[in-house]
C-alpha cells in the first residue's frame, strides 16, 4: 500500500460506520462461504490491528472507485461484507450476530480491483481509525467501538451516526452498516504580532525566538476547529514558537451531509500580568468552501497594523483591567490634566496600558450626566467597538481616534477644541451652543475642523502600531444590549 500523499484541502478519505438491524449473510474471510441458520454463528477472538496506520492508497481512488467489499473484525472474527450503492452512497450487507455484547475492532472498505475471485490484488479504499491515532479525531466514535445485540430489537451501534430502517426480525438481532464518506481537508495559516514596548513581552515565549524581541514577530497562535458547533481539535504552533514553518490545519468534512465549520484563532499576548492566549477571531463557512488566502495559499494574519496586506488585520491588541474604580475629581471645564475633566483610575495594579492616578478625560457625548461619585466601570479598548453595550457603539470611536492620533494638524488646540469636535459626532449633533463649561463653537479655533477633518479621513480609521487608542468607561453590570446610557460614557486618550 503506498504511502498518504499529502494535497491541499483533499488529504484521505475516511469511512465511518453506523448501525442498525436486518436479514442477510456474510461471508467469514479465508473460509468457506456459509449461510447462517437460524441458531446464528460464533467467533474466535482475533486482535484488531491499529487502523490509525491504514491509508487509503490513493486519494483520487478512494474519492472516486466503487468500493466493492469491507472488512469487519468483530470479537473474534474477521469478516468480508458485499457493498451496495444507496444514491451514491456506499452500504455494507448485513451481517447476522448472536444476541450479546460485541466489539468492532476494525472497519476497512476495499476494493477488488475487478477481480473478485482474486484477493491478491484488492485495494484498501479507507478505514476507520483506532482511539489515539492521527486520525481519531475526525470520527466521532473511533475503533474499538462496543454494542449490544437483543433478540427481536433494534440494536444501535454508537460508531457515527445511528440509522434505523424498519426490517423484519427473527431471533436474532443483524448489524448493518452504512458507511459515511469523510474528506480530510487542510487549510494553512501564518500569523504576525505587532508590539510597541519590547520590555512588555519579556519573560514570555516570544524572547526565545530566535531573533528574540522585535516589533513585528512571528504570532505564537492555536485554532480551535468546530464542527456544528462541536470541538474536535486544537492546532497550535507553540512547540516551534510560531517561525520557520506555518500551521497546518487539518478538519474532516462529511460527504452528502451540511458541515458548518468555525476556526477561532488565539494568539498568545500580554494579558493582565502575565501571558495567555485570548481570542480574536473566527472564520466560518461550510463544507468544501476555503478561507480566504493569498496567492500563496497561506491565509495570513497580523495583530496589529505593521503588516496592512494581510488576509487578516486584527486591531492593536491593548492590555486592560476588566474594571476599575473611576472618579471625576478636581476642576472641570477644564480639568488640570487637559481634559474636560480629570478622572481619577484606580482599584487594579499598574501593569496595563493604563496606570492608576489622574487622567485627562473626556465625554462621548453632550446629552448625559455623570456626577463626581466613585463609579465602578468596565474597561473597553475602542479598538473593539463590537465588544461594547449597543448603545456606545459607533463609527465615531475611528473617528475620535483618528483626531486623537493627528492633533499635531491643529497648532495650539484647546481642550474644549476636542470636547466640542467630539460632541459633534452625536446622535442629533450637538448644536454648538455653550454647554456644561465648553464655550460655543463659533468662539472654538479648531474643533469645526477637527470634526470634519474626522469625518473625511477618519473612517474605518486603523491605528498605527504606536499610535493613540481611546479607552472607554461604561458603569460595570450594564446589558450588552442596552439601547441609552445612563451614566455618561467617558474615556481617556492612552498610548498603549
Amino acid at each position: 500500500m503506498k504511502t498518504m500523499k499529502t494535497m491541499k484541502n483533499y488529504l484521505i478519505l475516511v469511512l465511518t460506520v453506523v448501525g442498525f438491524f436486518a436479514v442477510t449473510s456474510c461471508n467469514k474471510i479465508d473460509s468457506t462461504d456459509q449461510s447462517l441458520g437460524s441458531q446464528g454463528v460464533s467467533f474466535s477472538i482475533t486482535p484488531g490491528a491499529n487502523l490509525g496506520n491504514l491509508k487509503s492508497t490513493d486519494t483520487i481512488n478512494c474519492y472516486t472507485v466503487t468500493a466493492d467489499y469491507v472488512k469487519a473484525t468483530i470479537d473474534d472474527s474477521t469478516y468480508k461484507i458485499d457493498v451496495f450503492y444507496i444514491n451514491g452512497s456506499p452500504y455494507s450487507n448485513t451481517l447476522k450476530l448472536n444476541p450479546g455484547t460485541h466489539m468492532l475492532k476494525e472497519f476497512t472498505l476495499w476494493s477488488d480491483n475487478n477481480t473478485p475471485n482474486n484477493t491478491a490484488d484488492d485495494i484498501m479504499l479507507a478505514a476507520t481509525p483506532h482511539a489515539g491515532s492521527a486520525y481519531a479525531p475526525y470520527v466521532i466514535s473511533s475503533l474499538n467501538i462496543p454494542f449490544v445485540v437483543e433478540s427481536f430489537k433494534k440494536v444501535e451501534l454508537p460508531v457515527e451516526v445511528v440509522c434505523y430502517e424498519e426490517d423484519h426480525f427473527s431471533n436474532f438481532g443483524f448489524t448493518y452498516f452504512q458507511i459515511s464518506q469523510v474528506v480530510i481537508r487542510e487549510e494553512t495559516f501564518f500569523g504576525d504580532i505587532c508590539i510597541k514596548q519590547l520590555s512588555d513581552y519579556t519573560g514570555s515565549l516570544y524572547a526565545q525566538q530566535s531573533n528574540g524581541l522585535q516589533l513585528d514577530m512571528p504570532a505564537i497562535a492555536k485554532i480551535e476547529v468546530y464542527r456544528n458547533g462541536i470541538l474536535q481539535q486544537t492546532f497550535s504552533n507553540e512547540a516551534w514558537k510560531g517561525e520557520g514553518q506555518p500551521l497546518k490545519v487539518t478538519y474532516g468534512d462529511y460527504l452528502n451531509e451540511v458541515d458548518h465549520f468555525e476556526f477561532k484563532l488565539y494568539i498568545l499576548v500580554r494579558k493582565d500580568a502575565g501571558f495567555s492566549y485570548v481570542y480574536f477571531h473566527s472564520w466560518t463557512f461550510d463544507d468544501a468552501q476555503v478561507i480566504p488566502q493569498g496567492t500563496d495559499g497561506i491565509v495570513d494574519f497580523v495583530l496589529g497594523n505593521c503588516v496592512p496586506g494581510a488576509d487578516l488585520v486584527i486591531p492593536p491588541w491593548m492590555n486592560l483591567p476588566s474594571t476599575c474604580t473611576y472618579q471625576i475629581t478636581g476642576n472641570y471645564a477644564p480639568g488640570a490634566k487637559g481634559g474636560y475633566v480629570d478622572a481619577s483610575l484606580t482599584g487594579f495594579n499598574n501593569v496595563y496600558d493604563i496606570t492608576t492616578g489622574l487622567w485627562a478625560s473626556f465625554c462621548a457625548d453632550h446629552a448625559t450626566n455623570i456626577n463626581t461619585s466613585p463609579y465602578s466601570m468596565t474597561v473597553y479598548s475602542s479598538l473593539y467597538q463590537n465588544k461594547l453595550p449597543v448603545f456606545a457603539q459607533s463609527t465615531k470611536w475611528a473617528k475620535i481616534n483618528w483626531i486623537m492620533n493627528h492633533l499635531d494638524w491643529y497648532p495650539g488646540y484647546k481642550w474644549y477644541d476636542l470636547q466640542g469636535a467630539i460632541w459633534l459626532f452625536d446622535v442629533p449633533a450637538w448644536t454648538g451652543v455653550a454647554e456644561g463649561g465648553v464655550p460655543a463653537i463659533s468662539t472654538m479655533q479648531w474643533a469645526q475642523k477637527m470634526h470634519d477633518d474626522a469625518n473625511t479621513y477618519g473612517d474605518n480609521y486603523k491605528v498605527p502600531s504606536g499610535g493613540w487608542a481611546s479607552v472607554i468607561f461604561i458603569p460595570a453590570g450594564t446589558p450588552g444590549g442596552q439601547l441609552a446610557p445612563t451614566v455618561q460614557t467617558m474615556f481617556v486618550r492612552v498610548d498603549p
